[in-house]
């Protein structure tokens, strides 16, 4: 690694630990509103008479908001500092989580979700581009396991902290704990994380309109086709015109001076095998988390907290095994992490698939929970390390944003495909009509996250390279 003063200073240890914990942090805060939501599903259900649609929508909302402005905050992250844009949005993430917090309605509930998510998505991209910043490439595994670690742990603790506060308080208060913690993040953020700028680039509105409803159209229609039927106009109208706008969106893409996804990113075969693990991840992780709740409720009647206690050995293990699998990542590479990850994930939904039809019980179902709880593991922070180390050090900001884009649209497209399957084959009638939902949902997500094995295999070994000066600033004082 190079020893000038500039890169002593951009990677200095104190700015690495502070610029870690507190992206770390954020991306925990920001991941646990989403799998604290799949607990509050059946409650709202109940309270806000809102059927399969509008349920998904409270996830996909968020997922949507998350994909629309990606790209576009890191662009402007890249122009106006990487600090400015991770803090904003943080900030409209917790003022949105306020407006959840006091919805009277499932639309404008939905609705504030959306703004969630753009404040969540912003965040995150910036998450990993200051994480990047502060640390030296062959550390960045290492890293990427870390903050793997603490963002699975919202997935861990997400099911509980949700059964936990909806069975002792109400669903709001999972919204409004995320007031006063914001604001400590962001005032720490600013004092702690060093600023610094990509290559600076005009904003692509075009393609931000164009991708943003092109997905939006394709999620619906998926979301609504159960319902209302696949032969539907709104149905219909959404997958032809959201497919039909998405490939008016690569036209323009390939077309535009300045386009907010660089279509020469696909150039790479790394890069492009991670982001189809990150789609196909994301796919299986909320799809699964949408439809394995409400089952656990549902079908098998336990209370909000029993779900959230019986959904660990699925999702407790990220804490423990992510730095494990960041650390064989700087020395094995991504490639095999990432197959074995997501065949165990795989091979333990498929077995609870086929349980679940049998009528067999939670018990036989913890060993395949854990297996697939192992795979995540090991998956989601590499995933990550995989498509940041596969770029130059001046496109980590592009490359945050246009892979954690495609992973939100994956989890967009994991809860539209199993609420999609599950209001075809089943319903919420009984326990055995939900489990007739319950099974093929759980079987389409199993073949995605196949599939997304598949493309692990086009990742190759990072080699690492000392980033070009100018170095980013150094640290804030303090």
């Amino acid at each position: 690694m190079a020893t000038s003063d500039g890169l002593d200073a951009a990677y200095s240890k104190s700015r690495q630990t502070w610029t870690l914990v507190l992206a770390s942090f954020a991306s925990f805060m920001v991941g646990l509103d989403v799998l604290v939501v799949t607990t509050a599903l059946p409650t709202l259900h109940e309270d806000m008479n809102a059927g399969t649609s509008a349920l998904g929508w409270t996830i996909s909302a968020y997922e949507l908001g998350f994909a629309a402005l990606i790209l576009t905050g890191a662009a402007l992250g890249d122009r106006y500092g990487r600090r400015l844009l991770f803090v904003s949005g943080l900030a409209l993430f917790t003022v949105s989580s306020f407006v959840c917090a006091i919805s009277p309605t499932i639309e404008i509930l939905i609705a504030a979700r959306a703004f969630q998510g753009i404040g969540g998505g912003v965040a995150i991209a910036l998450a990993l581009a200051v994480i990047t910043d502060a640390t030296p490439p062959e550390q960045r595994g290492a890293a990427f396991g870390i903050w793997g670690a603490i963002s699975g742990l919202a997935v861990a603790v997400g099911p509980l902290i949700g059964g936990a506060i909806i069975g002792l308080l109400a669903w709001q208060w999972i919204f409004w704990l995320n007031v006063p913690v914001g604001i400590v993040v962001i005032v720490l953020s600013l004092a702690k994380i060093g600023e610094s700028r990509g290559v600076a680039q005009r904003i692509d509105l075009v393609g931000l309109v164009l991708s943003t409803l092109g997905v939006y159209g394709i999620a619906q229609a998926l979301i609504r086709g159960g319902e209302d039927g696949w032969g539907s106009p709104y149905v219909l109208g959404g997958l032809i015109g959201g497919a039909v706008l998405m490939v008016v969106f690569l036209w323009w893409e390939h077309r535009a001076t300045a386009p907010m996804m660089p279509l020469s990113l696909f150039r790479n075969r790394s890069f492009v095998g991670g982001c189809i693990v990150s789609f196909a991840l994301a796919a299986a992780l909320y799809g699964v988390g949408f439809v394995f709740a409400q089952y656990l409720q549902l079908a098998l009647g336990n209370d909000p907290l029993g779900v959230g206690i019986r959904m660990l050995p699925w999702v407790a293990l990220a804490l423990f095994i992510s730095p494990v699998a960041g650390r064989m990542a700087d020395s094995k590479g991504e490639r095999p992490l990432l197959i074995a990850g997501l065949l165990l994930h795989a091979a333990g939904f498929l077995a609870i698939a086929l349980m679940a039809q049998t009528g067999t019980g939670y018990g036989p179902m913890i060993v395949p929970l854990l297996a697939a709880g192992v795979g995540v593991a090991i998956a989601f922070p590499t995933a990550a390390s995989a498509v940041m180390r596969s770029v130059e050090p001046q496109l980590v900001g592009i490359a945050a944003g246009v892979s954690n884009t495609i992973r939100q649209v994956g989890a967009v497209f994991g809860v539209a495909v199993a609420a999609a399957v599950f209001s075809s084959m089943g319903g919420y009638g009984s326990p055995t009509e939900f489990t007739d939902g319950f099974t093929p949902a759980l079987l389409a997500l199993t073949v995605v996250t196949v599939a997304g094995a598949a493309g692990a295999g086009l990742i190759r070994r990072p080699t690492f390279a000392a980033p070009p000066s100018p170095a980013p600033q150094a640290e804030p004082a303090g």
